[in-house]
C-alpha cells in the first residue's frame, strides 16, 4: 500500500518536471528564433543604410543609372 503510494508520488514528481522542463524549452526555443530574427533585421538595416550612403555619396550615380538602366529612346 505505502510501495504504491510512493509510486505514484513520484510519477506525479516526474510529470511535473517534465512539464517544467518542456515549458523551459518551448520557451529558450522561442527566445532564440526572436534573437535570429533581431540579428536579421539588423543586418537588413545595416545593408539598407550602406547603400543608401553609397548612393547618397555619389553624385553622378543617377547619370549612370539612367545610361545602364534605361532604355534611350532610339533603342525603343
Amino acid at each position: 500500500m505505502i510501495l504504491n503510494q510512493i509510486k505514484l508520488y513520484l510519477v506525479g514528481v516526474a510529470a511535473f518536471l517534465l512539464t517544467v522542463f518542456g515549458v523551459y524549452l518551448k520557451r529558450s526555443g522561442r527566445k532564440e528564433a526572436e534573437n535570429e530574427q533581431m540579428r536579421r533585421r539588423i543586418d537588413a538595416m545595416k545593408t539598407a543604410k550602406d547603400v543608401r550612403d553609397d548612393v547618397e555619396s555619389d553624385d553622378f550615380f543617377v547619370d549612370r543609372a539612367r545610361r545602364n538602366w534605361v532604355r534611350s529612346d532610339d533603342e525603343r
